[in-house]
């Protein structure tokens, strides 16, 4: 048969029979080792005739007639038997014509075979020859080496083609002619759990057996027993061994294009593109984004070894999902991207197939994680399954830092959101506020501040009321030292476990009203998109009045009345407070019996409100009281609005319906005079900035 019909043979076999790939590359092996051996091969050494050959003799005599007959006489002599005896002798030898009596690590090199997969069936050739003289001789066939029984087997080949006739009948003995041969293929089957670079042998080993042929008994003879050179013993049993190394897998795993574990670089997270996946050596590091639970890696494996394999993907710890590259689930239903099959076991692993050698192959692992985690690691080993021993050809490291944060106001146990120092400031001045983070999660990270705006009250010089919005300003304070240093900036980044401070400065309006601000919101946003607020801090604006030549936060001045007076033309000097239109500061005359109209103006120059305000005035000697008004911001008081107090404050009084003084109106009286719209009988507040003033007018005696 020629080398291309011995491959078609194999080819037609292995289907038929469904023989593992890693079966038919061994046996394409051996199949090439056949054709290729061209040495020519012993046929049997015959050591005679048929060993029980019956040898007979009749011996005649001849002679004349004596009786003078012209015909000589013969006389025959009794048959003799002689039997052949039997010479024993077999051999079996390497088809490839190499010396046998080797040791069993030392197969010659067709018969060394390498980078055998565990489970694989490696064939190899031999022919038994009979030395012997005897016919029909029985040589029975067992295994020698270090692979029990059942794991090889014996075939005839009789066409010589390395492979069995018949895989389905195995032989465990020959019959020989004499000096006959038989060729034979050796099938040794390694074990399914060999381990990497084990070496497994075995060597047909002959035997025959005692035997009577013809009436001639011979003793039994085995291979041992064989002297190739006349004379010298086996020094190996006479064995001819084929060895079997395992193949030892050579694989990598690394990070996304870097199975070496040389990664560089940074790639995007497949499913969620906003996660950086940084790669360093033999690990990835994801940085995730606030609010992410779920990070998809990319691996790498490459096949450094000769032959085409096989991985399992192993050490993988619970929650993770291992996928396709195209991010596919692997089932028990083989799914083929780019040449490369993924498929789960009986068991449930997924495994990688049919990577070439020198080539690769990505897989996603995809680790979903708790809301509060800081960070996580784990690895992902393979296992090839040219060595399935449960020990990792390689493994990669995956790192997953999340971010956290605590954002609030300083304190020397760190930040504290519930706390609120409501620092006071003065109006005009500024106020701030140590506001400190910890950045707790697993990376470093960068933050920016904002806030909403701080709500202050405010008053305008005729004692209006508004409010006025003021931003919060940030500076770096990464020491926390209360200051900003030359090399503190903003954002304010921070190492993973670290603390660094901002300062939050508030301008206080210089018109604020004293008082409380209402809360304001300070927000901290990450780049990692991490939030955190301190929403409960306040400011606190302090007492305070507008410089006056008094020095006092509540200004009186009183003033006469005169026609003809510009208002605003005359200051009383010791509180800068200006006449109204027709009053003056100046001496005026009147004739008895006529009115004198006395203006008391007071003003509210803090900047917040003055409680329980009323104006005070007596009636002066040799006059009688009128009548007395209010006016509050330029605004007259309703009567039924006024109340009024005669000792002192003891007693308040609401003004009579329609009255417009008390019936004690005499000279020497004092009298007590408020605002009073809510009708308590307490007098009003005055605001800030605001005026009241009494119009108080008597009467000379």
């Amino acid at each position: 048969m020629s080398f291309p019909d011995v491959f078609a043979h194999f080819f037609s076999s292995s289907r038929s029979l469904s023989m593992p790939y890693s079966q038919a590359i061994a046996l394409m092996a051996a199949l090439a080792l056949g054709s290729a051996a061209a040495a020519p091969l012993a046929t049997g050494n015959s050591a005679g005739t048929n060993a029980g050959t019956s040898i007979t003799n009749i011996a005649d005599a001849v002679f004349d007639d004596p009786a003078g007959g012209a015909t000589a006489l013969t006389s025959t002599s009794n048959t003799v038997v002689t039997k052949v005896n039997a010479i024993t002798g077999f051999d079996i030898i390497y088809s490839d014509g190499s010396t046998d009596d080797v040791a069993s690590t030392n197969a010659p090199a067709n018969y060394s075979k390498t980078n055998i997969l565990p489970g694989a069936t490696v064939y190899s050739s031999y022919r038994v020859v009979n030395n012997s003289n005897i016919d029909n001789y029985v040589i029975n066939i067992s295994a020698y080496g270090n692979l029990g029984g059942p794991s090889v087997k014996y075939y005839l080949d009789a066409d010589q083609n390395g492979a069995p006739d018949d895989l389905n009948s195995p032989i465990t003995s020959v019959t020989l002619t004499n000096g006959g041969y038989k060729d034979i293929v050796q099938a040794m089957t390694v074990p399914s759990i060999a381990s990497a670079n084990n070496q497994y042998y075995a060597s047909p080993m002959g035997y025959a057996p005692t035997m009577v042929i013809n009436g001639i008994g011979f003793a039994p003879y085995s291979e041992p027993s064989n002297q190739n050179t006349p004379g010298t013993a086996a020094t190996n049993m006479d064995l001819q061994p084929t060895t079997a190394r395992i193949y030892v897998p050579g694989a990598q795993l690394g990070p996304n294009g870097y199975p070496a574990g040389d990664g560089t670089g940074t790639y995007a997270d497949p499913s969620t593109p906003t996660t950086s996946i940084s790669r360093q050596g033999d690990q990835q590091t994801a940085t995730v984004q606030a609010g992410t639970t779920s990070v998809t890696f990319i691996d790498t494996i490459k096949n450094t070894g000769t032959l085409t394999d096989s991985y399992a993907l192993l050490d993988r710890p619970s929650g993770v999902v291992v996928t396709t590259p195209s991010g596919a689930s692997i089932t028990s239903t083989p799914t083929v991207e780019n040449g490369i099959t993924y498929v789960t076991d009986s068991g449930g692993t997924p495994t990688i197939k049919n990577v070439p050698a020198g080539g690769t192959a990505n897989y996603r692992v995809t680790f979903s994680y708790a809301t509060g985690t800081t960070q996580v690691g784990f690895t992902v080993g393979i296992d090839a399954l040219s060595a399935p021993n449960g020990v990792l050809e390689d493994t990669t490291f995956h790192m997953i830092l999340v971010p956290k944060v605590l954002f609030g106001d300083k304190t020397n146990t760190g930040p504290d959101a519930t706390l609120n120092p409501n620092p006071s400031g003065a109006p005009g001045a500024t106020t701030t506020l140590s506001m400190q983070v910890k950045n707790t999660g697993g990376s470093s990270d960068t933050y920016s501040f904002t806030s909403t705006q701080v709500a202050f009250q405010v008053v305008d010089t005729n004692g209006n009321i508004t409010t006025q919005n003021v931003p919060v300003t940030y500076a770096a304070d990464t020491n926390c030292n209360g200051t900003t240093d030359a090399s503190e900036t903003l954002p304010l980044t921070l190492a993973a476990n670290t603390t660094g401070c901002v300062i939050a400065t508030v301008a206080v309006p210089s018109n604020a009203i004293k008082g409380q601000t209402p809360v304001f919101t300070q927000t901290l946003t990450g780049a990692s998109t991490i939030t955190a607020q301190d929403s409960n801090d306040t400011v606190n604006v302090t007492l305070t009045f507008s410089p006056t030549p008094s020095n006092k936060g509540v200004l009186v001045a009183k003033f006469t009345a005169k026609a003809g007076v510009t208002a605003n033309s005359e200051t009383e000097s010791n509180t800068g407070l200006t006449n109204p239109a027709n009053y003056t500061l100046s001496q005026t005359t009147s004739l008895p019996g006529s009115n004198v109209s006395y203006r008391i103006v007071a003003k509210n120059v803090y900047n917040t409100s003055v409680t329980k305000f009323y104006l005070k005035d007596t009636v002066p000697a040799n006059t009688t009281l009128q009548s007395y008004t209010l006016t509050k911001n330029n605004v007259l008081v309703a009567l039924t609005d006024t109340i009024f107090s005669v000792d002192n404050g003891t007693t308040w009084t609401a003004v009579p319906n329609g009255a417009s003084v008390n019936p004690s109106a005499a000279s020497g009286t004092t009298y007590l005079v408020a605002v009073d719209t809510d009708h308590n009988n307490v007098p009003d507040a005055l605001g800030p900035n605001q005026t009241l003033q009494l119009d108080f007018v008597v009467k000379i005696n």
